[in-house]
């Protein structure tokens, strides 16, 4: 329960009915979507399209909410997949008649992770249906979130990032437009559940330096350059860094999700577990080879932490 709820309670307490009506009328996403921290012991679970996925090869996201607890045992695991929507396309591989298996797949991994918190970035790829495909987006995306309950996790859903100029591409302004539809069509979805929404699409649209190589997705410097909105999208005021003092750290994040990527998305799958793993299927034990190597970098990860806190 978040210092207002508290306060707002106490005040109902020893006062009269009329403002224990008025605390009630209070909307879902006041009551619920209580300040962002992260705690000690946390699991972080990162899940979405190119943005998220991409995150994993820079990591500043990552770094930033790192070193803003430097006292504090907090992993994260990103399972973001490119070109992937609320119905988890991209998850399919070749199981086409299979309805909803990429749902369930992208469902099963994400529980498995035993996560206590899950930052969600949809949006993006839904809105090229535009108005048309925009009831669905939001049943969809509610679906979605129903399917993750079991997890019991604090969920924050953050707005697409809003395109920009590129010189091999049109005016943006009408896909922003269209893209601004589904970005409001999240925030009331957050606020119907009482989950925090991380406006993305309005934080990072402050920026005049070029965020991206496409006008879509961002470089390694526009991970950098947007950390500030990403922290303040989650309603925290930006942590200064120096990131060459953090750099050892960063390179030790982007190891780790390397080598957890590897895990859970091993090249070749079709050939280790699918239709053609009569082919190389000898080969599958090594990918759970990499399950010591995981924890083994996050020890690593730690010590790098905890040394910012002296």
């Amino acid at each position: 329960m978040s210092p207002t709820v508290r306060i707002i309670l106490a005040c109902c307490k020893a006062a009269s009915p009329l403002l224990l009506v008025a605390f009630l009328c209070i909307g879902p996403s006041q009551l619920c979507a209580a300040d962002f921290e992260l705690k000690d012991g946390d699991r972080v679970v990162l899940l979405g399209s190119t943005l998220i996925e991409r995150e994993q090869r820079y990591g500043y996201w990552e770094t930033a909410l790192t070193a803003r607890y430097p006292d504090r045992n907090i992993t994260f695991r990103n399972l973001g997949w490119s070109g992937d929507t609320v119905w988890g396309d991209a998850r399919v591989a070749f199981d086409l008649d299979k309805p909803g298996i990429g749902l369930k797949r992208m469902v099963e991994l994400t529980l498995a992770a035993k996560p206590t918190v899950i930052l969600i970035c949809y949006g993006t790829n839904e809105s090229f249906a535009g108005e048309a495909g925009l009831d669905a987006f939001k049943k969809q995306y509610a679906k979605l979130l129903d399917d993750l309950t079991p997890a019991k996790a604090r969920i924050v859903l953050f707005s697409p990032l809003p395109f920009e100029p590129a010189s091999q591409l049109p005016d943006p302004a009408p896909r922003n437009r269209a893209l601004g539809r589904y970005r409001d069509a999240i925030k009331e979805l957050a606020a119907s559940r009482g989950l925090r929404f991380a406006d993305l699409f309005h934080a990072t649209r402050e920026s005049a330096a070029p965020l991206t190589d496409n006008g879509m997705h961002l470089t390694g410097e526009g991970y950098r350059i947007t950390t500030a909105a990403f922290e303040r999208s989650l309603g925290l005021e930006p942590t200064p860094v120096k990131w060459n003092d953090v750099e050892p750290l960063r390179n030790a994040i982007i190891e780790k999700n390397r080598l957890f990527f590897y895990r859970w998305r091993p090249q070749n799958e079709t050939y280790l577990f699918g239709f053609r793993k009569h082919e190389q299927g000898k080969n599958a034990k090594e990918v759970a080879e990499f399950d010591p190597l995981v924890p083994e970098k996050e020890k690593e990860i730690a010590k790098l932490r905890a040394a910012r806190a002296h």
